[in-house]
């Protein structure tokens, strides 16, 4: 799955195939074909893995975001660990390809749609028990990832150059604008 990644992330989809992350992986191609038949079963195989890692990874930073003053600062941080990843580099390559192969969008839509639902729920329960609204704390989640997926596009195929650090600290400045107030007591009713 690490060879998967990689390659889709240095290479990108075009030039992708079982064959090559085989090779990469220093695995035989018998031993491959006998996990995975197809470029798309792969595929699906490397997206599963790592949606699950970013789960994994966000429940883990969630967990410790109830023990922290700013909770905020720990969803930035796991957001900002997924987006700002080789892993979302080679995910994006899937997403364009899966645009023009209806057989690969079958398999990706779901997948995807469940983990961001997933970790829109760690995390819009752990902004609500730091006591604000739920309806505001998804609002806040979605034009975070929203952010983060322009400037993960724009630093990595367009000729800017980006201060991702400068741009997420000032998008923690502005959370409290955009969250409101915790209530006091820290949970509010959904």
């Amino acid at each position: 799955m690490d060879a998967s990644l990689r390659l889709l992330a240095e290479s990108g989809y075009a030039k992708f195939s079982a064959s090559r992350v085989a090779a990469m992986a220093g695995i035989s191609r018998g031993a491959r074909e006998h996990y995975f038949r197809t470029k798309n079963d792969l595929i699906v195989a490397t997206l599963e893995q790592a949606m699950s890692e970013a789960v994994a990874h966000a429940r883990s930073l969630a967990q410790d975001a109830g023990r922290s003053a700013d909770p905020v600062a720990k969803f930035l941080a796991d957001s900002g660990h997924f987006f700002f990843s080789r892993r979302y580099r080679a995910l994006i390559e899937i997403m364009v390809a899966a645009r023009s192969e209806p057989a690969l969008l079958r398999l990706w839509n779901p997948l995807v749609r469940k983990a961001r639902r997933q970790l829109n729920e760690i995390w819009t329960d752990t902004l609500a028990k730091a006591g604000h609204e739920p309806r505001v704390a998804r609002r806040f989640i979605e034009l975070t990832h929203y952010l983060m997926r322009g400037l993960t596009l724009a630093g990595t195929w367009l000729p800017y150059d980006i201060d991702r650090t400068a741009v997420m600290r000032t998008w923690h400045a502005l959370a409290p604008a955009l969250l409101g107030a915790p209530a006091l007591g820290g949970h509010r009713r959904r």
